[in-house]
């Protein structure tokens, strides 16, 4: 009798694990920890359906997916970065959004860089960007006022020359002399800003012989003069000794600034736009974004997981555990989490003026270039119009190369 009851209830519990939908579920954010918190919710909301769960690492995680794609292997959901969306679009690797799932986040912060060539090919789900940090106290001493940090490129140059007349102080720290951090922080966010673009919306063209390009080389250039120039890890740990008035960096820099430096009296602000009518306070964006394979046998359901881990008190959970990235659903704003880390929210405020790397592949080249342009414009100062011409005839190079 015993043996005939576990029997059947083994036939049960078989029958009960055949009848669920099993998704593959490639990730980088969550450990097996975070992971469980996560997903705990999803397991009482939808019973028959099993998430299998591989976690990726940065340093091989590109590979692995385009690996599994290739050989189709079972895979339902995948984190991308976002800089990595236009590859994977371009193979029609990943699919494309409905009209009707398009709907729901186009007016997301961090849509756009799912985007390629008019179509939409991912979900964003966690986001990261850069705003201005201020010294309060050199903002005192300046005879500034710290409640009212510098919201336009005139305010931010006026304020840059007052506090480099302190002893020991710059008024801005401009990196230099390094890859990705002088475009990113913040030479192509100005250029932005100002309404202008180093490549043309078709990706074919390149412009930094633009007038927006121009106007904007031009106030870097002066803003240069007062500035330390250095690496972005010697500019954060100046600024933490109290020798900056201003400096562009990310989230991750509120964390470790209060740790190593408790005296330190600093605020975050956005970052400064052009004064028009037309300047923005323009950032850069990285992000995650979750996409569905073409392989993918179980659609439906995928969709149902990026759905629940789009929900902004689902995704603030890991935030929690990684302040410095934020959800993409504008309603996160409501957490009371952000009451008690003001500093953030500013952060999650300038994710609506964010912006993507242009979707080429030649971007890697591209971005080596724009080192190039900074550091002959604010270390060399060489002439405006000479850097722009040489290195837009560079990028063009670079471009007719991936035609």
């Amino acid at each position: 009798m015993v043996k005939r009851f576990l029997l059947i209830a083994l036939v049960l519990l078989t029958a009960l694990s055949f009848g669920k939908t099993k998704i593959v579920f490639w990730q980088f954010m969550m450990d097996d920890a975070i992971a469980k918190e996560v997903l705990e919710g999803f397991s009482k909301e939808y019973p028959d359906i099993e998430i299998e769960l591989v976690q990726l690492s940065w340093s091989t995680g590109f590979d692995k997916i385009v690996t599994a794609i290739a050989a189709n292997a079972p895979l339902d959901v995948v984190e991308l970065g976002n800089t990595w969306v236009a590859n994977f679009a371009a193979q029609g690797a990943i699919l494309p959004l409905s009209e009707q799932d398009l709907a729901k986040y186009k007016s997301f912060p961090g849509m756009n860089s799912a985007e390629y060539f008019g179509k939409y090919y991912g979900y964003p789900w966690l986001l990261g960007t850069r705003a201005m940090f201020y010294n309060v106290d050199l903002m005192t001493k300046a005879g500034l006022d710290p409640n009212n940090p510098p919201e336009s490129w005139s305010e931010l140059l006026e304020a840059a020359k007052k506090i480099s007349q302190i002893p020991g102080a710059y008024g801005i720290g401009l990196p230099a002399g390094e890859v990705y951090s002088p475009w990113q922080e913040w030479f192509l966010l100005a250029v932005w800003g100002n309404n202008g673009d180093v490549v043309s919306k078709d990706l074919k063209k390149a412009t930094l012989n633009t007038p927006q390009v121009r106007e904007t080389a031009v106030f870097y250039q002066e803003l240069s003069k007062y500035s330390m120039k250095s690496k972005q890890k010697d500019l954060g740990e100046a600024f933490g000794q109290g020798k900056l008035g201003f400096l562009v960096s990310g989230a991750w820099s509120i964390g470790s600034l209060a740790q190593s430096y408790p005296n330190l009296n600093f605020g975050v602000c956005f970052i400064p736009r052009p004064d028009k009518p037309t300047g923005v306070h323009a950032s850069f964006l990285g992000g995650e974004i979750l996409a569905i394979p073409r392989q993918c046998k179980n659609i439906e359901a995928a969709k149902k997981l990026i759905e629940y881990l789009m929900r902004p008190e689902v995704s603030m959970i890991i935030t929690k555990h990684y302040p410095g990235v934020y959800p993409a659903d504008p309603k996160a704003a409501s957490d009371p989490w952000f009451d008690d880390n003001p500093l953030h929210l500013i952060f999650f405020e300038q994710l609506k003026t964010a912006y993507p790397v242009p979707p080429t592949p030649a971007w890697p080249k591209i971005e080596d270039i724009l080192t190039n342009v900074v550091d002959d414009l604010i270390v060399s100062y060489k002439p405006v119009d000479e850097v722009l011409q040489r290195y837009n005839a560079e990028i063009q190079r670079v471009l007719d190369e991936v035609k």
